[in-house]
């Protein structure tokens, strides 16, 4: 399959890659993951593998709406070399997996994300963290409520989709309010209706780096979905979660920006305060919506020390296991 993009035609998805890699000067980190499927519910979901070794823990990434594992790919490599493997997936509808393109549900992405732990557990070991970003978060916050076989959570930004305050959240909250129980009906019965994005959250208003904004990016990317179903959005608006937030016992680090134009900072800390399990709120000043993309070296230390509390490393392999350990790309190209 051929990407064209600004002009230019790319025979496969990589070269695409390494050329944004050089264009905007930065390390072609896709080259250190290998490409693997995942099948879930019939359907085959890509999956980026970084394999640090085969004894350490595993953090499996959830991406944001409309995006793919590698948009984070950065955040990925830079917290493995800590000493981690990382699995990150596509979910059904979104990148380079399977299924109709932005067709999906909450509960369809939280099944692929089981299926994506499990391939991770038979692939390393049981020592597992999710990691979910704003769409991704919320379905991390839903496995942990389920009490998913995982050791713990990391969400950027989380929600309760049946509270009525979720309607915060949309581009236009107020509209959003009075037209939620038409679009509930309107959902059923025009499942594969697809809508624009930006349509129901505001992307211009999410900084992006290289490229201005989040609608930006969206539009020139050619993985990143242009377009959701209205199936996908009555979950978002209609999903349950498993069980209420002062019952989940799995540890939870959640973390967002002070500017995030999507996740008020008081509605995150009105759900952290109901959690009774282990938990870390950490609020980065200044940042938005796009941290993890733009914001690696600031965020990824918090995240790390995280993982650190949950995985603490064994008085005999501290001196063994490094951010020194020397990791070659799985490509032949030469990274920077």
């Amino acid at each position: 399959m051929a990407y064209r993009v600004n002009g230019k035609t790319f025979d496969t998805i990589d070269e695409y890659f390494d050329y944004m890699a050089e264009s905007f000067d930065y390390t072609p980190y896709h080259h250190f993951f290998e490409k693997e499927s995942v099948v879930s519910d019939g359907i085959n979901l890509h999956v980026d593998v970084f394999t640090y070794d085969k004894n350490a823990p595993t953090v499996v990434l959830i991406p944001g709406t409309s995006l793919y594992s590698l948009c984070y790919v950065e955040m990925m490599y830079k917290i493995g070399v800590q000493g981690y493997n990382f699995v990150g997936f596509d979910p059904r509808g979104h990148g380079r997996s399977g299924g109709t393109k932005g067709d999906y549900t909450v509960s369809e992405i939280i099944k692929d994300a089981e299926n994506v732990i499990e391939y991770a557990r038979k692939k390393f070991n049981s020592k597992i963290s999710v990691f979910g970003i704003s769409q991704g978060g919320v379905a991390a916050f839903y496995l942990a409520a389920g009490g998913a076989k995982v050791q713990s959570v990391i969400c950027q930004n989380f929600a309760d989709l049946t509270d009525e305050k979720t309607m915060k959240l949309a581009r236009h909250p107020n509209l959003s309010r009075y037209f939620k129980p038409l679009l509930v009906n309107f959902g059923q019965v025009f499942s594969d209706t697809q809508i624009p994005v930006n349509l129901y959250l505001n992307l211009e208003n999410i900084k992006v780096k290289r490229f201005g904004n989040a609608k930006n990016f969206i539009d020139a990317d050619p993985l990143a979905l242009k377009t959701v179903s209205l199936r996908a959005i009555r979950s978002l608006t209609t999903t349950p979660i498993p069980n209420p937030i002062e019952e989940i016992k799995i540890p939870v680090m959640v973390f967002q920006g002070t500017n995030d134009s999507i996740f008020p900072l008081n509605y995150t800390q009105e759900i952290y305060d109901k959690l009774t399990c282990k938990k870390h709120f950490e609020i980065f000043e200044g940042m938005n919506h796009a941290l993890v993309t733009d914001n690696v070296l600031e965020v990824m230390p918090s995240i790390v020390n995280w993982l650190k509390q949950i995985y603490k490393p064994e008085k005999k392999a501290s001196k063994n296991k490094s951010a020194v350990k020397k990791i070659k790309p799985l490509s032949k190209k030469s990274v920077a």
